[in-house]
């Protein structure tokens, strides 16, 4: 059974895995832009989310821009059963537009993210969340100052029990959310690759008790090793988005970790290893496109990295 960690200084203890929603919802594009990684089924992503709830997952991410909410609705029509036992995170703040060939725009007014919850609310079918995140990171006053009284609100009106930021790769952002009092947790990218929280953000958030959700913990697939460089990606793939330049610093870049990988233990178990090495990290949220991804992830709980793989990982990474 999955063990599990305290989110900070809430009242929630979750699993030190979850499961990502991003691809629960399946195939979804705007103006021909993916905005998913392929296509999951309705039938296939029933599957994974009952699985994971055998498996002791407690921890459920999504977001309302997640194949158009359709990620909030699957997950809802399963985890409305004895709601209690599960923790749903969901998140606002991005919108669906046509402007400028991207497929997402932000908007982080009060009556947004009021409103925008509340569909939310309606899709997991659900009178509550146990988290309610913003969706990127408050870019002047205004946006720290809708966010507060959103977070207020909310809590207020009983919708979320908990509000926190996720922040992606801002460190800085996340430093001045704690400092300001303003989150209960940030959820940020962690990984093998993205691990610059590690200096300054996680001791701070250990420190006030922020609850830390690392999300990306195998770097959009890459820290799995099956990719080769030059890889393609089909279009309905997201990552197809991605400069070439990118998608080869990122092969090259899990490549270097490919030590880790034994005959018992595959590449993307050991990533989510370290994720779990540090005591910072509440949970950590991968998504899944089968059951076999799935049960691959949550055996990593059960294995713990040697003082001398600490010491090398340190090392590759001090070369980045």
């Amino acid at each position: 059974m999955l063990k599990k960690r305290r989110l900070g200084k809430t009242k929630l203890s979750v699993s030190e895995i979850g499961l990502g929603g991003w691809q629960l919802g399946g195939l979804t594009t705007i103006n021909k832009i993916a905005t998913t990684y392929g296509n999951v089924s309705e039938k296939t992503a029933d599957k994974i989310i009952k699985q994971a709830i055998e498996l002791g997952i407690n921890v459920f991410d999504t977001a309302d821009v997640y194949s158009l909410g359709n990620s909030e609705r699957r997950l809802g029509k399963i985890l409305k059963h004895n709601r209690k036992n599960f923790h749903i995170f969901t998140k606002a703040g991005d919108i669906p537009t046509y402007s400028n060939g991207v497929p997402f725009d932000t908007d982080l007014s009060y009556h947004h993210l009021i409103a925008a919850l509340d569909r939310s609310l309606k899709r997991l079918q659900t009178d509550y969340v146990d988290l309610f995140q913003i969706h990127t990171f408050p870019k002047n006053e205004e946006d720290f100052s809708n966010i507060e009284k959103a977070f207020e609100t909310v809590k207020s009106e009983n919708k979320a029990r908990y509000c926190g930021v996720s922040i992606g790769r801002e460190y800085d952002k996340g430093i001045e959310l704690i400092e300001r009092n303003l989150v209960d947790s940030l959820q940020i990218y962690f990984s093998l690759i993205d691990f610059g929280a590690i200096e300054k953000l996680l001791p701070l958030a250990k420190k006030n008790g922020i609850g830390i959700i690392a999300a990306e913990p195998l770097d959009q697939g890459f820290l799995t090793g099956k990719y080769k460089k030059n890889h393609h990606f089909s279009q309905r793939d997201v990552r197809s988005l991605f400069p070439k330049k990118l998608i080869k610093r990122l092969i090259d870049q899990s490549n270097k970790f490919k030590f880790l990988k034994t005959n018992l233990h595959s590449l993307n178990q050991m990533a989510l290893v370290y994720v779990l090495s540090r005591d910072e990290i509440s949970t950590c949220i991968p998504g899944v496109k089968n059951i076999k991804q799935l049960k691959s992830n949550i055996s990593s709980s059960e294995i713990i990295l040697t003082q001398k793989e600490i010491n090398q990982i340190t090392k590759i990474q001090s070369t980045f």
